[in-house]
């Protein structure tokens, strides 16, 4: 087995001082084990005041447990985000294949327990791809210490030269002590035009939030 995707989340999890992340995420399943650490956050002004401008980032990595190459992906948003939640937003993403450049609109909804976070982007360039990601969250309060946790991520890509889509499902269900959290996992994705190509990772979660 390939441990050290496992050794370097344990230690981003316990090293509070050097992660920097709003949500560090350890997850092993039957297929792939990595990490996932997400962060955002409002810019400020001179005078320490919440700008309507969002810096969103996002770093993902995993393997399987033959050794073959670390899939890697960053992502990296800039929004302007109106009193409505509706935001304009400039994103750059750096993966295996290379760098790819998006803009598009957002969407940021808070309400008690529940947060909806998403946008449609689509590539610069001609002949991209258009994606539509979204991320539901609700952790309702069990008690004074215990809070349920359950995460949707939705996340299909459509390339418009190719005619091909890649979609990703993600969840997480557990349940939450303080900023500790912890549950079932469960990654699925669907490739392909016509025939469709059928990934599937299940397992655990183990996540801190800063």
């Amino acid at each position: 087995m390939n441990y050290k995707i496992l050794i370097f989340a344990i230690a981003l999890l316990f090293d509070k001082s050097r992660a920097i992340a709003q949500s560090a995420e350890t997850y092993a399943g039957h297929k792939r084990i990595g990490v996932d650490l997400m962060w955002f956050k409002n810019f400020k002004n001179t005078k320490e005041e919440r700008t309507p401008f969002l810096f969103f980032s996002r770093n993902r990595a995993s393997t399987d447990y033959k050794n073959t190459p670390t899939a890697f992906g960053s992502t990296n948003a800039v929004s302007y985000n109106f009193k409505n939640g509706l935001g304009i937003v400039v994103v750059a993403s750096f993966v295996n294949t290379g760098f790819i450049s998006k803009s598009g609109v957002q969407l940021v909804k808070t309400k008690g327990d529940f947060l909806y976070f998403g946008w449609l982007v689509a590539d610069l360039k001609k002949g991209g791809s258009v994606d539509l990601f979204g991320l539901f969250r609700y952790q309702p309060k069990i008690n004074e210490k215990w809070r349920a946790f359950g995460q949707l991520e939705l996340f299909p890509v459509y390339n418009l030269t190719s005619e091909i889509w890649n979609i990703t499902q993600r969840l997480r269900l557990g349940a939450k002590y303080h900023t500790w959290a912890g549950g079932f996992m469960a990654d699925f994705n669907q490739s392909g035009k016509d025939n469709f190509t059928k990934t599937n990772n299940l397992g655990g979660f183990w996540r801190y939030e800063f």
